[in-house]
């Protein structure tokens, strides 16, 4: 779609917001925020989460699977969501990474095949609490395609509790339809409004297919979350699509909630294995602290 085409549309679906007959949720405003002691008495903790789109693609798997491996293994992060995890890509990730992690929301768009949005997380350091997918429509429970989207988008969320501290955090992530407008802004208004419904500290990683500004960022900082992209004291802005043609996009996120205390760093991994990159997305990660 030619760029003055998605600003004009935009334009006009920013314009019909407040109007339920146009199909897109009503902008809620940002929640207040939380009562957080001051240090020492705040319960603070610094943790690492990465999202990476690791292509769907089944045909490559093998050839790319150690990059995909090491990736993830370089930064240790405490959680990560993934995004087009077929089924056969979350059973050889749940084998090759069982000595470190643990997997939560295995399941597929479909019926526990194709796409997935899985979780994992340091199983010797947290305690799977709670974990629940839902879908990206007005009926989240069952499996269906919203709104204007081509197909159905699972999103998941896992709750995650320090086995040391009791320090506990809930990890969402999802992956935002490639076409319909209108469902990838509603799916950031479902996510936001998920997030704020927990009431604790927490992260959402995504594939939004939206770019920094896009009507899906609105309603997810009009939710009370804050793209670490830009509040992170290091950061990288680079593109993270490139489908081995080269940068192209920004459309992988790391946001934290209104719990977030601080953010240390943000990072675009273009990190080559094997002579190739293992996606045709780069992973991202950010380091950061949450408070409660």
């Amino acid at each position: 779609m030619p760029s003055w085409l998605m600003t004009a549309l935009t334009a006009i679906l920013t314009l019909l917001l407040p109007l339920t007959s146009s199909g897109v949720k009503t902008l809620n405003d940002p929640p207040a925020p939380p009562e957080i002691p001051g240090t020492p008495d705040a319960m603070v903790q610094e943790i690492t989460v990465l999202s990476f789109n690791i292509w769907m693609d089944i045909g490559s798997m093998d050839g790319r699977m150690n990059g995909v491996v090491q990736t993830i293994l370089a930064e240790m992060p405490d959680s990560f969501g993934l995004q087009e995890a077929h089924d056969l890509w979350r059973s050889a990730l749940k084998r090759e990474l069982k000595d470190d992690y643990g997997i939560a929301c295995n399941k597929g768009r479909y019926f526990g095949v194709q796409e997935g949005t899985p979780i994992f997380y340091l199983k010797d350091k947290y305690t799977l609490v709670e974990e629940g997918v839902f879908w990206l429509s007005d009926r989240p429970r069952i499996t269906s395609v919203g709104w204007d989207a081509a197909l159905p988008r699972i999103a998941g969320y896992a709750v995650l509790r320090d086995k040391v501290t009791g320090f506990t955090y809930v990890h969402f992530n999802a992956h935002f339809d490639h076409v319909g407008q209108i469902a990838r802004a509603n799916s950031a208004g479902l996510i936001a409004d998920r997030v704020n419904a927990m009431g604790l500290p927490a992260v959402f990683t995504a594939d939004t297919n939206a770019s920094p500004g896009s009507l899906p960022a609105q309603y997810l900082e009009a939710g009370g979350l804050t793209d670490l992209r830009y509040a992170a004291a290091a950061t990288d802005t680079g593109p993270t699509f490139h489908g081995y043609r080269g940068s192209t996009s920004v459309i992988d996120y790391v946001y934290a909630n209104h719990y977030l205390r601080d953010a240390a760093e943000f990072k675009v991994i273009r990190d080559e294995y094997d002579g190739q990159y293992p996606s045709d997305h780069f992973a991202v990660a950010a380091t950061f602290t949450l408070a409660n």
